[in-house]
């Protein structure tokens, strides 16, 4: 039975119940999942928290919980494994440098605490269509099970996985080779393409990739040598076109490594501006005082570093100096070692953001991060140099020689270039 529209009071009108119409087709909905409100429902892994990083909370073992997300959300990726070298973040670099844009990092991290788990690196590829498909690296950051069990998972969830084979004499080829058997053997392994790029003598690969997919169900593809990264995402981004990339090309990555990542956006807060006329007011203003000159923003690939760097390793003990870029992990001036340079910019890049992040998770602010850590033989520094924003300093010192606290002071007084 119809029931009249209650009234509250005499000035105010009766609701009307509302229409059928009204019903199927609200002018307000509720969104239940807050990525999509955020516009975050991209079926990618992580939440992103700034445009060059993503987190993930996890409640159990990291390589557990990636997977899940990859069973969840079904995305498609690429995965870059290195045999014997160390050339996936250095093809990352390369695909970001042509466009400055940076490579970006999933933060793996345990519900309720700040410290990462784990730190994996990526870069975002657009295919024909826009499609955003990332590029990981299986050189992550993490203990050596967790490194390990995190590669199996890439892997075996991508849509290609591209191992990068270094000069390797045939026994430790076949050694590294036998953990990745293993995993497909032992499932589960959705991959079903497997490309193996060799950057030194390729003899042997032809019957390595047959070993490989065995009686599997994944297919190994072998390709010439490549030996700069652009020939390397050559082959890759031909591969991914041959396999996964439609008649109508919607599909397909772009395969010239120079073209193969958009610019990043200039943000708002460094878009150029027009300054107001200030002449109508001159005549009303005093002059200014006196300023001091002040120095200039420095340039990039505009200082010479190797000077400043032999500087710092002329301090009694050092076993190895490097100063880095931040943002692309790349030395720009090294001296001494082991360790190498790269593993030093990796590694000092890595440690910086984790202690920022720490501060963060600690209600510290984020203000600049500095480093001293010891260990049985040895001391590491790590410092911004002042006055270049997003180089930093990695300096290894010999425990029996060098004092920490007095390289601390000299570096203070070595004056960073102009």
């Amino acid at each position: 039975m119809n029931r009249p529209a209650e009234t509250k009071g005499w000035h105010e009108p009766a609701r009307r119940a509302p229409s059928r119409d009204d019903l199927m087709a609200p002018s307000t909905q509720i969104v239940a999942d807050r990525d999509a409100y955020l516009g975050q429902g991209r079926h990618d892994v992580g939440r992103r928290i700034a445009d060059d990083q993503v987190e993930l909370f996890v409640s159990g073992d990291a390589a557990a919980s990636l997977q899940r997300e990859f069973e969840q959300h079904a995305p498609e990726f690429i995965a870059l494994h290195d045999l014997g070298t160390s050339a996936s973040l250095r093809l990352l670099a390369s695909l970001t440098g042509a466009s400055g844009a940076r490579v970006q990092k999933l933060m793996v991290r345990r519900q309720g605490h700040g410290v990462a788990l784990a730190v994996l690196q990526f870069v975002e590829v657009p295919l024909a269509d826009g499609t955003l498909v990332r590029l990981y690296s299986t050189d992550l950051n993490a203990d050596a099970a967790t490194r390990q069990s995190l590669a199996r998972v890439l892997l075996g969830w991508s849509r290609l996985g591209v191992l990068l084979v270094g000069d390797l004499p045939a026994h430790a080829l076949t050694n590294a080779v036998a953990p990745l058997n293993e995993a497909i053997a032992r499932g589960p392994w959705p991959n079903r393409e497997l490309l193996m790029v060799p950057l030194g003598t390729s003899a042997m690969l032809a019957a390595l990739g047959k070993q490989i997919a065995g009686a599997s169900p994944v297919s190994v593809h072998v390709t010439p040598q490549a030996v700069k990264p652009k020939q390397i995402w050559t082959f890759i981004g031909g591969t991914w076109n041959r396999l996964h990339g439609r008649p109508s090309g919607e599909r397909r990555l772009e395969t010239d490594i120079a073209r193969a990542v958009p610019k990043p956006p200039v943000p708002w807060s460094e878009a150029n501006t027009e300054p107001m006329d200030l002449r109508p007011l001159q005549d009303k203003l005093a002059p200014p005082p006196a300023m001091a000159p002040t120095r200039p923003m420095p340039l990039p690939g505009g200082t010479r570093w190797q000077a400043y760097v032999d500087r710092c390793a002329a301090i009694k003990g050092t076993l190895a100096a490097c100063v880095f870029d931040t943002h692309s992990m790349q030395p720009l001036a090294a001296s001494g070692g082991p360790p190498a340079a790269d593993r030093l910019a990796q590694q000092g890049a890595a440690m910086l953001a984790a202690l920022a992040d720490s501060a963060r998770a600690l209600g510290l602010g984020s203000g600049r991060t500095e480093a001293a850590v010891s260990t049985t033989g040895h001391h590491l520094l790590l410092r911004p140099v002042p006055g270049h924003p997003g180089v930093a300093l990695h300096l290894v010192l010999l425990a029996s020689t060098g004092n920490l606290t007095l390289a601390r002071m000299q570096l203070e007084r070595i004056e960073a270039p102009q």
